[in-house]
């Protein structure tokens, strides 16, 4: 009796095949997220999860004062419901930018516009900017650790309370 020795071909382009597939999911993740979001109009499962984690941050924020907690509550609350939509078209419009830092903030209209103004004319943040409006989360969140170990996000802070 004579024993078939199996090929190994079938094997290997299934697993070449899952790799390639794999590979491009991620390459195409950003703008498939993309066209879904365009073409519903709603928030896409990646989007939620950003906002999600978007509003945690917020949250631990929290100092202990119950004012400024209800400030951060609120926040968080307003953050949570604005479509990714209107959050990356900010990224590309000052004056909408403004207007969503003002709604999702306790900075006053004229604080608003100075942090809107910093954010757009000043080049560190252009990164940032730029992932946010593409939906690019990855990227994004990558450009707010750097702006936040090099203190710039503390600047900012400082320059809209002046």
């Amino acid at each position: 009796m004579r024993h078939r020795r199996k090929s190994k071909k079938p094997l290997i382009i299934t697993i070449v095949s899952i790799l390639v597939i794999l590979v491009l999911c991620v390459v195409f993740f950003f703008p498939l997220n993309n066209m879904i979001r365009n073409a519903t109009g709603n928030d896409t499962a990646s989007d939620k999860v950003v906002k999600s984690e978007l509003v945690k941050k917020v949250k631990s924020k929290k100092t202990g004062d119950a004012t400024k907690d209800k400030k951060i509550d609120r926040a968080a609350s307003v953050l949570g419901k604005k479509k990714m939509s209107q959050i990356m078209s900010a990224a590309n419009d000052q004056t909408q930018a403004a207007n969503l830092i003002e709604s999702s903030s306790s900075l006053s209209k004229d604080q608003s516009q100075r942090a809107a103004q910093e954010i757009f004319s000043n080049d560190n943040y252009t990164a940032l900017r730029q992932a946010v409006s593409s939906g690019n989360w990855y990227q994004a969140y990558q450009q707010y650790q750097k702006l936040s170990g090099n203190g710039q996000l503390n600047q900012l802070q400082q320059d809209i309370n002046q």
